[in-house]
């Protein structure tokens, strides 16, 4: 199947990813989920509730910041092979 069919079909999906074991992303996950897990006894029951609105807001801007990065990218590829395009013969665009 070509790329626009699996992406009409909904088989593309560029903000998940696997983690790789051993990765080094990995390895800064689980540091969070441990540096997580010794804060929490530490906290009040309001300031574990305010730890989580922070969580949350924190997970909601990485969310539109990696949203924002993967629009720049794919616009800047775009914009890489209509530059490339431009000085090719290609039949069916006139230029």
């Amino acid at each position: 199947m070509k790329i626009l069919e699996e992406f009409w079909y909904g088989n593309i999906q560029p903000n998940e990813r696997e983690v790789v074991p051993g990765s080094k992303f990995a390895k800064l996950l689980q540091l969070v989920a441990k540096n997580e897990d010794n804060l929490a006894p530490l906290l009040s029951e309001d300031a574990k509730a305010v730890f989580e609105k922070f969580k949350d807001t924190q997970g909601e801007l990485s969310s539109i910041g990696e949203r924002d990065s993967f629009v720049l990218g794919f616009r800047l590829g775009a914009r890489f092979m209509l530059e490339v395009m431009e000085d090719m013969d290609v039949p069916f665009i006139d230029g």
